[in-house]
This record gives structure tokens, C-alpha cells and sequence, in this order.
């Protein structure tokens, strides 16, 4: 059976808990945990040097940093509460009819109910595609499920032809979407995902979550740059993919309200192998020096490039803040998931944002560290 949530294991739920307190403004220059020899680097990365004074992040939408629940504490105990939930032999397709979701409560100042926004008022429907998908038409909008969006967004960056695949329009105005079911790939290993060889398949209807005074657009996950149906029905059958899940299946929430918990490294690992029907995985970043000689720095940034250069998306989440009223520097936002799109030349790590907009500034290898929580989720 396919599951996003209820696969972390003890050790990703730990690193999710750790909190570290900054004040705001930009870090101070951060040495390495460990001495880096010049040599043990490939040319200049991992020393990169930073000049001049950081640019200020573009503002946020309100209620943005909210909305960042990357691992929430609620997240984490839905989390713990399924560890059990270990797919059987001889799974089988599943179909279902995912119509209107459970969504949050409302926030007194926000008043979300369902409405159809993909129609336009001219009668035409937003097209389910523009071209290719690409990670620049993912958005996330008010619900705390930048876990979802990021990976979204990283599969439509790295392998497009995956959603395209796996949603179409059907001739009713409803849309299909298949899901890759999985499976650990090893019993009790909650940090690999493979793909069983069966789907489930999820009829999805238009009607969207939407605010009332902005009827005419998606509430929740919606098209970035250009005018496309794809991220907010695909977000929708993810959110009710739940109606499939066996009668026994732990949880807290549903729908969309499962969303707003957040999500673990393990959740996106899960969900990159629903999309695209390849196994994933979590990891941690390395500690220590390997059979090559090679540096933890060296290593994690080689490990980076190489996943990008392969096409594989590389998701990662920030550490929590102790106190309230404090952010993170270099525009980043705690709790919140980030999709791994670059190492550059210098070393220097860069980050997209699932909002598609206040992207935050690259980061060295050191702030890297300092900043992520250690565990980061790809294909392999």
C-alpha cells in the first residue's frame, strides 16, 4: 500500500528535533567541523568567500513563514504512531475518487471552502499542461505542506516526463492520476522506498480548496509562472490518497489536513517514488573521512553534484528555532523544505524555495550544515 505519511524512522524524527538558536540579520563566517586540507578539495569548492553585504530577501506572501511546518511536532508523532505500516507481498492496484478532501480550520482571518477556480470566466478550463512541467510552475499557498510542493517541483526540475506520465484529463472534466505504490525496500529500513509494481489510480475532481475573496484561484498548491491545472490537482490526489489506505492505517488527519502537519525527509523519499516509480532514499550527511581520503565537505558537495547531474532531485528541510521572534539568515526560513537545484563552482550550495519567490542565498558548505537539518532525501 502507498503511503506518504507514517514511514520516518527514529533517527529522521531526531534530526528533525533539533533546535538552534540565531539571531537575525547575517551569520557570521562559520569554520568547518573539521580541517579541510586544500587538496582534499576539488579546486576552489568548499572555500568560497562571500563579499559585500547580503541582499534582503524579497518579502514573503503573509503568513508565509507560518506555513513552513517541514517537520512539525504533530508531524512527527503521525510519524512514530505508523512505523508499523510495512506494505505486504502481492500488493494490487487500488482506485479511488478523490472529490473534496479534509482540509484545516479555518483561520478567522482566512475563510477557505471548495469552489472550481481551474474554470475560467470565459468557460474555458485552465490547461492541465503548458509544455513540459517545470519545477518554476510549482507554488505553495497557504497550507503548511512545502514538503509536497518542493518535491513537486524537484520532479518537474529533473524529471518531467514523470508527471506528464502520471496525471491526464479524463472526457468528464474530472483528471486521473497513478501513483507508484511502495514498499520498504528493506523490512524495518524506513529510509528507502521502492516501487511494489502496482499504482493507484485516483480519479480527482476540479473542485479546489479557494479563499473567498479570491474565488478565482487555487488556495493551496498552484501554478507559479504561467497559467497551468497540474500542481493543484496533483497536490489534491496526494491529499486523498488516504481513501486507499488500509482500514488499520494510523493517523491523525486526513486530506489536506495531513498536509499542514508537514513532513519528514522519509515522507518526500515515499512521495519521489509515488511520482516516479524509482527508488529513493534518505541519508545522512557524512561525518567523517571515506576510503578515498575524502573530506565530509568534499563528499557532501560531490554527492550533490553528482545527484544533479544525473537528474535526481536532492531535497532538504531547515533546522527549527529555539525561541520564537528569531529567523534564520541568508533569507531562510525555519522549518521549511528546500529543493537542492545547484553547486556552483565555488562551492556554494543553492536553494529553491516552494513559494517561487524569496529563494534564499547560496550557501557555503559550513552555513550549509550549520543551517539543514542533517538528513537529505533523493533518487538512487
Amino acid at each position: 500500500m502507498s503511503e506518504l505519511y507514517g514511514s520516518g524512522s527514529g533517527a529522521e524524527t531526531g534530526a528533525d528535533s533539533v533546535a538552534v538558536a540565531f539571531d537575525d540579520g547575517p551569520a557570521e563566517p562559520v569554520e568547518p567541523a573539521e580541517p579541510v586540507e586544500p587538496e582534499d578539495l576539488d579546486g576552489p569548492a568548499g572555500l568560497a568567500v562571500e563579499s559585500g553585504e547580503p541582499e534582503e530577501p524579497e518579502p514573503l506572501e503573509p503568513s508565509a513563514r507560518e506555513e513552513g511546518a517541514e517537520g512539525g511536532f504533530l508531524g512527527r508523532v503521525f510519524d512514530v504512531a505508523s512505523w508499523w505500516s510495512e506494505p505486504g507481498e502481492g500488493a494490487v492496484d487500488r482506485h479511488a475518487t478523490v472529490d473534496r478532501p479534509d482540509f484545516p480550520e479555518e483561520n478567522p482571518m482566512t475563510e477557505v471552502r471548495y469552489g472550481t477556480p481551474l474554470d475560467r470566466p470565459d468557460g474555458e478550463r485552465i490547461p492541465l499542461f503548458d509544455g513540459p512541467p517545470a519545477r518554476e510552475q510549482t507554488k505553495q499557498g497557504i497550507l503548511g505542506d512545502c514538503g509536497i510542493i518542493s518535491t513537486l517541483g524537484a520532479v518537474a526540475g529533473h524529471r518531467p516526463e514523470a508527471i506528464s506520465h502520471c496525471i491526464r484529463e479524463n472526457g468528464d472534466g474530472t483528471y486521473e492520476v497513478t501513483l507508484h505504490q511502495t514498499k520498504r525496500s528493506l523490512y524495518g529500513d524506513r529510509s528507502r522506498f521502492a516501487p511494489t509494481g502496482s499504482v493507484t489510480v485516483l480519479t480527482v475532481t476540479p473542485d479546489l480548496p479557494v479563499q473567498s475573496d479570491a474565488p478565482h484561484r487555487p488556495a493551496y498548491g498552484k501554478s507559479g509562472d504561467g497559467d497551468v491545472a497540474w500542481v493543484p490537482i496533483l497536490e489534491k490526489a496526494v491529499a486523498g490518497v488516504d481513501a486507499t489506505w488500509d482500514e488499520r492505517r494510523a493517523r491523525l488527519a486526513e486530506g489536506y489536513t495531513r498536509h499542514d502537519l508537514g513532513s519528514l525527509p522519509s515522507h518526500r523519499a515515499e512521495l519521489l517514488t509515488q511520482l516516479t516509480g524509482e527508488t529513493a532514499y534518505t541519508d545522512d550527511f557524512p561525518t567523517q573521512y571515506d576510503m578515498e581520503g575524502r573530506s565530509p565537505d568534499r563528499q557532501l558537495l560531490e554527492t550533490f553534484r553528482e545527484k544533479l547531474a544525473d537528474g535526481c532531485p536532492v531535497l532538504v528541510g531547515t533546522v527549527n528555532l529555539e525561541r520564537e521572534g528569531r529567523s534564520l539568515p541568508k533569507g531562510l526560513i525555519d522549518r521549511h523544505a528546500y529543493e537542492v537545484t545547484e553547486v556552483d563552482d565555488r562551492g556554494l550550495i543553492h536553494l529553491r524555495n516552494p513559494h517561487n519567490l524569496a529563494h534564499p542565498q547560496p550557501l557555503t558548505v559550513a552555513e550549509f550544515k550549520r543551517l539543514i537539518k542533517n538528513r537529505y532525501t533523493t533518487i538512487g
